[in-house]
């Protein structure tokens, strides 16, 4: 039988689809807290946001928000708005380590598509030195962001990383298949968002967290960089205590939060010396986004609500 937290995230993502509820929420967003949640509306407001949290010795990844686009305008619109913003943020000064939702670049529309702008976007990326990151969405998406992430390898694209979702009953083949394909990849390990059926996503919290731990440990021992990324505070320490019984630094993990998400434990961890990055996503396309934070945690709904009623 699913967990509370399970059917709290089911009920949250499908009161989420609901067109009503929707734009209920498009119209009051930042009353209710958008701005907890995404650094601004554009570059310009999040770029002093982006400063700070590399002033308090924590890196930055940055999402231009953006999914599931249905066109090639709207595709390469985009993509556009993408590595404008790279530009923007190496020269201001902030590291341009970037995630992407090749939805956003048109998975959906054509994998040709969203191949020729993801590599144009990982040789912008890697031309001022950062990283490119693929981020992992809905399960119909996983084959396409797979096949993206290792054609963009074998083009030479060392910078991209690509992300892991432990609850996906797949997830363990997937791993072996990049260990196998790519020499040393960079992997964000997260549970999962996204509303799945349970013939395609494990049920309880308990099956998450282990499967979530066996992908770390098991990625950690084939030589891949493991970012661990969660907010679940037992199961962080659970991963940094391999980490640490591995004798493992820096170069081998690296720990990531989402921006506005537990900062006192963000503070601890970044003052343990913990190489700690924030997720920090600014655009105007924040509604889908906005939704799974609202799913992941009741806390999240809770700073939403007391924002709503004072």
């Amino acid at each position: 039988m699913p967990g509370f937290d399970d059917l709290y995230r089911r009920a949250v993502l499908a009161t989420a689809d609901a067109r009503w509820f929707r734009g209920f929420v498009e119209r009051n967003g930042w009353r209710l807290g958008v701005g907890r949640f995404v650094a601004g509306p554009d570059l310009a407001s999040a770029l002093p946001k982006l400063q700070a949290i590399e002033a308090s010795g924590k890196g930055v990844i940055i999402d231009v928000l953006g999914e599931f686009v249905t066109s090639e305008e709207a595709a390469r619109e985009s993509a556009a708005r993408v590595a404008a913003a790279v530009d923007g943020v190496h020269g201001a000064g902030v590291e341009p380590y970037f995630s992407v939702k090749p939805t956003q670049l048109g998975l959906g529309v054509s994998p040709d598509l969203a191949l020729e702008l993801a590599d144009d976007l990982a040789r912008r990326v890697g031309v001022v030195g950062g990283t490119l990151c693929l981020d992992m969405e809905s399960s119909g998406y996983v084959d396409g962001t797979l096949a993206l992430y290792l054609e963009l390898r074998r083009r030479g694209h060392d910078h991209v990383a690509t992300v892991l979702q432990s609850y996906l009953r797949r997830t363990p083949a997937d791993l072996e298949r990049l260990l196998s394909a790519v020499s040393r990849p960079t992997l964000r390990i997260v549970k999962g968002a996204y509303k799945e059926s349970p013939d395609v996503a494990l049920g309880s919290k308990r099956e998450v967290a282990d499967a979530f731990m066996a992908l770390v440990a098991r990625g950690l021992a084939a030589g891949a960089h493991v970012d661990v990324a969660t907010h679940d505070e037992r199961l962080l320490e659970r991963a940094l205590a391999h980490v640490d019984g591995a004798g493992l630094g820096p170069e081998a993990y690296g720990v990531q939060m989402l921006y506005g998400v537990r900062p006192h434990l963000q503070d601890r961890l970044a003052a343990a010396g913990r190489p700690l990055r924030l997720y920090v996503p600014f655009g105007d396309d924040w509604y889908g986004y906005y939704s799974r934070r609202l799913a992941e945690r009741p806390a999240n709904l809770a700073f939403v609500l007391r924002g709503l009623f004072g």
